[in-house]
């Protein structure tokens, strides 16, 4: 029984020196993009869209880095009946939920910068859309609900501004 609380103790000392020297990473990155129809051409499209993603992550040792995204993104967007104002349109609103786990190697470092190797698995759950039309005047929900997965391998430079504070550019070109 003693050796038995021992041995729970040094475990739980072990896990605690093991904790206070992690170096986890919380970043993130939030989007926004609207297209209006500035030109007064009312046959155009419309669309907003937002997404907030953040991130934790954790470093195994110098070049090695485990951990999640999750997020949401928000997308809108409404094309116009061409009746030159607008009060005829139809819109689709639509929602999806974002769950990413990746792992991040780094493949060199140089002063500030370090150029760095990034896996991501994405998956993504979308509800099913609302839609409203006016010219129709009629509304209602989309008529399925999806699924989405891929996988990314993405290369990335990072800048580190200071010990606490880098940023990080992503190039996706490899994606399924």
């Amino acid at each position: 029984s003693k050796i038995m609380k021992k041995a729970l103790l040094t475990f739980a000392l072990a896990a605690f020196a093991f904790t206070a020297s992690a170096q986890w990473v919380i970043g993130g990155n939030i989007g926004f993009n609207h297209d209006g129809n500035s030109t007064g051409d009312y046959s155009d499209n419309a669309t907003t869209e937002f997404s907030i993603m953040p991130k934790i992550g954790y470093w195994l040792n110098d070049d090695m880095q485990v951990g999640i995204q999750l997020g949401c993104t928000y997308d809108y967007a409404r094309n116009y009946a061409g009746d030159n104002n607008n009060d005829h349109y139809a819109s689709q609103t639509q929602f999806q939920w974002n769950f990413a786990p990746y792992f991040r190697y780094n493949l060199t470092k140089w002063n500030k910068f370090t150029v760095f190797c990034e896996a991501q698995l994405g998956l993504g759950i979308t509800p099913k859309s609302s839609w409203k039309n006016t010219v129709t005047n009629t509304s209602g929900d989309g008529n399925t609900s999806a699924f989405d997965l891929n996988f990314n391998i993405v290369p990335g430079l990072n800048y580190s501004l200071t010990d606490k504070i880098s940023f990080d550019a992503y190039i996706d070109l490899l994606g399924l």
